[in-house]
């Protein structure tokens, strides 16, 4: 076991590392239950009107139905922060101590009893969070037209998405429980480096073997691929293959991304976005996203991303020791996989801000991004077209709350975007 000073205590304990998480979780609980409630009251107050930037292009029924469906959404992400809270002081006041007795009890040794603990919890967690996804679903998404899934086909894809979570989750795992017995005090460098190179290599085969468990990806027409590729060609982006994938089986919501590390890049467009936009319309949008890839901004989300990861591990082979941060968030002993749980539970929480932080970064690259389509594709109206009629399918806010955009928002306003694209474009 890593560090030293392990205790066995036989109850959860009120200390310094509970009172922390407590402070940070209801600090982030009041901050975006607060932001909620003023975009609430902003969509109620806002005027039964068509936004001046979207006259003559959007009808003032479909801001009728874009402003009802953030309302329930709304509703539902504020029920769901609330209803959430039970299952995590549950686990917090006796679950894991429960759980951590029964699987001390099954004698397998680790990395398999740690990973016994995740699964458990994978599973339970698994099944609370089942309800909330099927209302959402079949409620919220149907009722404003967007679901075209059907119960068999949503409880499939919940059982791939539990199998292809375990597997990766019991590589991950395993991992890093057999560095924390193994590898001495350095055991968080050793781990760190390990899962890097694992999620590097999980990126690369995930277009290729775990995708196709979920969609069905086809060819583009040979126009449309041409077209691609010499927008890709024109930015050395590495485009290995151009596909289209089968988004409306489960939703009329559009997308499009590219995935893969070199050598395996793959532009994916969803058949709900060819079907609604026109082919300028789709190449500016395709080379925005490649803006992404040109500028740097890809690569520097890893690196942040490794950074931040590297500090976290760093972090946690420093509490280790601290047999008060077991028993302050509901463990009786200190356990490789118990220091896991509770310093996934410290980070969750006292993270968020570079979460905040991270989307003003997101809302800067959205902006370079635009500016290199227009330059791109030497046009800024198709891709203020492409912006519109997007807004306009997935119904879209119409507005927001300046406080709330500032802290939610990963992309610049529709009225902003519109307005320094066609400044680009002079």
């Amino acid at each position: 076991m890593p560090g030293s000073g392990w205790v066995y205590d036989n109850k959860m304990e009120w200390n310094l590392f509970t009172w922390i998480f407590l402070a940070f979780l209801a600090t982030r609980f009041a901050l975006e239950s607060t932001l909620d409630i003023l975009q609430a009251r902003y969509l109620s107050r806002r005027p039964d009107r068509v936004p001046s930037h979207l006259e003559g292009v959007v009808e003032i029924e479909t801001i009728r139905k874009a402003m009802s469906y953030n309302r329930d959404k709304l509703r539902f992400r504020f029920v769901s922060r609330i209803v959430d809270m039970a299952p995590l002081w549950a686990m917090v006041l006796f679950g894991f101590a429960f759980i951590d007795r029964a699987v001390l009890h099954v004698e397998i040794g680790q990395p398999w009893s740690g990973l016994l603990f995740f699964g458990i919890l994978g599973v339970l967690g698994f099944l609370w969070n089942l309800p909330s996804d099927a209302y959402y679903t079949f409620v919220i998404e149907e009722k404003h037209g967007f679901n075209k899934q059907r119960p068999g086909g949503f409880v499939t894809d919940k059982l791939k998405g539990l199998a292809v979570a375990a597997v990766v989750g019991a590589v991950l795992g395993s991992v890093v429980l057999l560095m924390m017995k193994h590898a001495g005090t350095l055991w968080w460098l050793f781990a760190f480096a390990a899962v890097t190179i694992l999620q590097l290599l999980i990126t690369w085969i995930y277009p290729v073997l775990i995708m196709p468990l979920f969609n069905k990806f086809e060819p583009v027409e040979a126009d449309l691929a041409d077209d691609v590729a010499r927008l890709a060609r024109s930015v050395d982006f590495p485009l290995r293959k151009v596909v289209t994938m089968d988004g409306s089986k489960r939703s009329s919501h559009s997308n499009a991304f590219f995935t893969g590390l070199r050598g395996a890049r793959r532009i994916v467009l969803y058949d709900t976005l060819m079907s609604s936009l026109e082919r300028s319309q789709l190449l500016a949008v395709l080379a925005h996203e490649l803006g992404h890839f040109k500028l740097g901004h890809v690569t520097r989300r890893i690196v942040m991303t490794v950074v931040l990861m590297l500090a976290v591990f760093a972090v946690m082979g420093g509490l280790g020791g601290q047999g008060d941060v077991y028993t302050g968030l509901g463990f009786e002993r200190s356990s490789e996989h118990g220091l896991v749980v509770v310093f996934g539970l410290l980070a969750s929480e006292m993270l968020f801000p570079f979460g905040w932080v991270s989307r003003v970064l997101s809302r800067r690259d959205e902006r370079a991004a635009d500016r290199f389509a227009v330059e791109a594709t030497g046009d800024g109206e198709d891709l203020v077209g492409a912006l519109t009629a997007l807004t306009k399918q997935n119904l879209g806010s119409p507005g927001s709350h300046r406080l709330y955009r500032a802290y939610h928002n990963t992309h610049p306003t529709l009225r902003e975007r519109m307005k320094t694209i066609r400044g680009y474009a002079r």
